[in-house]
């Protein structure tokens, strides 16, 4: 018997078909300044292989035919940097999508990178690299990078409810952490636990600290801001949250 929902590995085929043209990407803004980090520089790209419900962004996830224009990596990079020399901040990043599509693109960008001194975040859900070991191996040449891999929820039911996506790929965001350390790359997980019981947290947990307990001393707990489109996208699929974001601080909902 299948499954329901849909297979992110083969969403992330699609859209690349859509949001790749040789190693340019399509991105909604090139450059922007943002808090998190302590303070980051980072581009909005376009194209994701995941549909979360409560993902705050909405034209560059859902509608990436029409949203953004293609750039090479020179463009993006010389955008960050010089937004980044005017702020007095080391690190750069994309965001709003998944971060991983366009294996070139993001491997020349990277190549760019290691030339300087700042060091490239890279925002991932764990798909691509968690689907193929090499991805990660790849990923290792590079000396100024760190890989953010965001987990959905706390296990297999929350997941599915939360992304729509087939309940077993939950699995492969883990995978992508330990192949990312197996490899020597500079990592840490982020948990979404908004919808979460403080039991599943700590199955969750126990999970990642199987892989390596060291990994647990960087896990971020990830907490929904409540932005309009995003309440509304819950009301829709009937969703509510345990706890929020709201002016920095984690509130019951």
């Amino acid at each position: 018997m299948k499954s329901k929902g849909y297979d992110p590995i083969k969403l992330t085929e699609t859209t690349e078909q859509i949001v790749i043209q040789g190693n340019k990407r399509k991105y909604a803004n090139l450059a922007r300044h943002l808090r998190f980090y302590g303070g980051t520089i980072s581009a909005t790209e376009v194209g994701c292989n995941l549909r979360c419900k409560f993902c705050f962004s909405e034209d560059p996830v859902r509608k990436p035919a029409t949203t953004g224009k293609f750039y090479s990596p020179e463009e993006v990079f010389d955008a960050l940097i010089k937004k980044a020399k005017k702020h007095g901040t080391k690190l750069i990043s994309a965001s709003a999508s998944e971060g991983t599509l366009g294996k070139q693109h993001l491997f020349d960008l990277l190549d760019l990178v290691d030339k300087t001194d700042y060091i490239y975040i890279l925002e991932t859900n764990g798909m691509t690299i968690g689907h193929d070991e090499s991805f990660a191996k790849e990923l290792s040449r590079f000396k100024n990078l760190h890989v953010r891999v965001s987990i959905k929820g706390c296990n297999y039911e929350e997941y599915a409810m939360l992304t729509s996506a087939k309940p077993e790929s939950y699995d492969i965001p883990y995978r992508a952490i330990k192949n990312l350390i197996d490899s020597g790359v500079s990592c840490n997980a982020c948990l979404s636990i908004s919808f979460s019981s403080v039991e599943e947290v700590k199955k969750a947990e126990k999970r990642l600290y199987d892989i390596k307990p060291g990994i647990l001393k960087s896990l971020e707990k990830e907490y929904i801001t409540m932005f309009p489109k995003v309440q509304k996208r819950l009301n829709r699929y009937n969703l509510r949250p345990n706890k929020v974001r709201q002016f920095g601080k984690i509130i019951d909902y």
